[in-house]
């Protein structure tokens, strides 16, 4: 895919997929290993300093409001972005079929964006928690896993025709891309519900879990959007940043 950003003053600037995914793997690379550090330095050594709270506030993976949530909501908008871009140029070369389907997919990935930054599913938590009969001895703790579960099944049924008629090497990336968030947005939760019920959140268990399940999260967004630029690339997909009085 190509970026070019055009002004009298400045040359074309050039976005490559590969480029792109390696930049957020490093960036997803240090991330883990602050997250790592702070879990050695407080859960491990016990040791209490200020770099220790620094690092437990600002880049706990298990955090809210700080730099790897941050850093998710911004690769789940900048997904759904990509996926309206290709609804968009799907639906002006004329392709009718299945072409509705990336912008529906555009719609979930920016309803995740939100939920990432503003936490909806432990509300729903709270909601479905008194609801259920049993939780599994705390693999229902985190009882958002049930709704959304049932809507996760929803989704890989209406989508699975339309991804396994993709281009093999796009269909591959989105299916592993798909099955790294699922396992850790989800299948994680269940085992983090039960240890958290067994030793509380802060145990060293569950950070460990907790860091797992952030990694496949971020890696699996990151596959995704790589899968995306390489689509588009595939299409001879151009995009021109460039003021509006300027020829492109």
């Amino acid at each position: 895919m190509l970026l070019t950003s055009t002004s009298p003053a400045t040359t074309p600037f050039l976005l490559f997929p590969e480029n792109v995914l390696r930049k957020l793997s490093i960036i997803i690379f240090v991330l883990l290993l602050a997250d790592i550090a702070g879990i050695i330095l407080d859960s491990v050594l016990r040791y209490d300093s200020r770099l220790t709270r620094i690092l437990m506030y600002y880049f706990n993976f298990n955090g809210e409001s700080n730099i790897p949530a941050f850093f998710s909501s911004v690769m789940l908008l900048a997904a759904s972005g990509l996926l309206f871009l290709t609804h968009r140029q799907h639906k002006s070369a004329a392709k009718v079929s299945y072409t509705w389907h990336w912008f529906i997919l555009g719609c979930i990935f920016l309803f995740m964006a939100i939920d990432e930054n503003t936490q909806i599913h432990e509300r729903v938590a709270d909601f479905v928690r008194p609801h259920l009969v049993t939780d599994l001895s705390g693999m229902l703790h985190w009882a958002w896993v049930v709704p959304y579960g049932v809507l996760t099944l929803a989704v890989v049924a209406y989508f699975l025709r339309f991804v396994l008629r993709l281009p093999t090497y796009t269909r591959n990336l989105i299916l592993l891309s798909g099955a790294l968030f699922v396992t850790g947005a989800l299948g994680l939760e269940f085992f983090e519900g039960y240890l958290y019920k067994l030793y509380g959140i802060d145990h060293l268990y569950n950070r460990i879990l907790y860091c797992l399940e952030e990694l496949m999260e971020m890696s699996g967004v990151a596959l995704f959007i790589y899968a995306l630029l390489d689509n588009l690339a595939r299409y001879g997909t151009q995009i021109v940043i460039a003021p509006k009085d300027s020829e492109a």
